[in-house]
Order: C-alpha cells, then structure tokens, then sequence
C-alpha cells in the first residue's frame, strides 16, 4: 500500500502538470516533435504510474479488509493445516508440495522490490475436502495458498517453518521458480 500510495501521488503530480502543459500549449519551438514531447511524456508517465498506484493500493485495501476466518492464510496445527475460511485440511490427505517462489529480473521494478517478492505454497491433495479454492488439474486437487500481502521479514519465518514440517512430516516438497515481472 505504501508503494501504491507513492506512484498514486507521484503520478497525479505528474499528470496534472502534462495535462496543463497540454491545456496551455507551449510557445512555438524550432521543432515540433520536442514541443509534443515535453507536454506528452509527463502526461504518459504521469497515466501510467497512476495505474499502478491504483493497483497497488486495491490490492493493498483487499488484503487488509479481510477478517476473521478470512484473514487466515495458513496456520498450522497437530491435526492439519488450517486454510481461509478456517477449513482443515488434515496432514494425511496432503500428498505433495509445490513451493513457489517469485523472482523479479524486470530492469524497472515498479510495483515488486525484491525484497518483499511473494512466495506460494500449492498442495497437492489425495481428495477433494470440500474447501472452495481446491481445484482440480490433471485429475488431482490442489490447494494454492498465495503469502501475497505481507513483507518477506513477516511470512518468511512460517513459509520456512512449514518446509520444514512438510519434510519432517514426510510430504515431498518441490521448488519452483516463476517470474514477476511488473
């Protein structure tokens, strides 16, 4: 939210400059490229980093408004994992773990730092536990639980932790590595 709020007032700022350039029309220069130049770039610059303010803050305000049962992303616990909506999804029934971590390699990072790039945990099901995101790929129901809306300082300790458990629990864990880039 704090990124989203920064592009959200830089690019009002910016924009509203290009659009009174544009509205007042500069005086005549010897070339009429860099006269559509000046008054367009910070109007486009402007517009972009307003939609990404947007989109930084909507997904910023999603994510804190959730309460109760749905704020929980994962808990762990003896019996199983606890999920949104506060469903159980018991250790037996999980027969694998994809561990998904995110990677940003953009040359202009706008919305993502590197830092405080997400990370995933997708399970791979044995049944189908009546939790509402299960989907089912290639015959098999799996549960994605996205760590999206904390810094990595929060949720790396429990994204850690919950290797750990899997492995010590027996459950085959898999890395893979995707791309961000935003």
């Amino acid at each position: 939210m704090d990124r989203g709020s920064l592009l959200l007032f830089l690019g009002s700022v910016t924009l509203w400059c290009g659009i009174y350039l544009i509205r007042n029309d500069l005086p005549e220069t010897l070339s009429q490229r860099a006269q559509i130049t000046l008054q367009g770039m910070p109007t486009i610059f402007g517009g972009i980093c307003v939609l990404f303010g947007v989109v930084g803050l909507v997904s910023g305000i999603r994510g804190s408004v959730r309460k109760g049962a749905d704020a929980i992303d994962l808990k762990p616990s003896a019996r199983g994992l606890r999920v949104r909506g506060d469903h159980l999804i018991p250790w037996e029934s999980i027969s694998a773990v994809t561990a998904v971590q995110y990677q940003n390699d953009a040359k202009l990072q706008i919305l993502w730092d590197r830092a405080d790039l997400n990370r995933a945990l997708v399970l791979h099901l044995d049944e189908l536990l009546g939790v509402p995101r299960i989907t089912v790929k290639d015959g098999e129901a799996r549960l994605r639980i996205p760590l999206l809306r904390y810094p990595a300082v929060d949720y790396r300790p429990l994204y850690e932790s919950m290797l750990e458990e899997f492995a010590r629990r027996g459950v085959r864990v898999e890395v893979e590595r995707k791309h961000k880039q935003t």
